[in-house]
């Protein structure tokens, strides 16, 4: 049986393909770049996007007005 990962565990997931990036704060990905590294890693696409709510909740990404995931200076300092 899988045992599937944290709420906190799935942000830092996206924490990393942010840091696979070299993004700084402020920087944004698009969703295609996190659904390709999802499938890169092997990664389940519903884990990652748990991944971003979490990371909006705590503070370490946003939404940019296009759609796009902004890197905050609080996600960075997690990377």
């Amino acid at each position: 049986m899988e045992t599937l990962p944290t709420p906190e565990e799935t942000g830092r997931m996206v924490l990393k393909i942010f840091g696979h990036f070299g993004n700084q704060p402020g920087e944004a990905l698009s969703h295609r770049k996190l659904i390709t590294m999802c499938a890169e890693w092997r990664w389940r696409t519903s884990d990652v996007a748990d991944g971003v709510d979490y990371g909006l909740d705590a503070g370490w990404l946003e939404r940019d007005p296009n759609g796009s995931i902004k890197l905050t200076e609080a996600g960075y300092a997690e990377i």
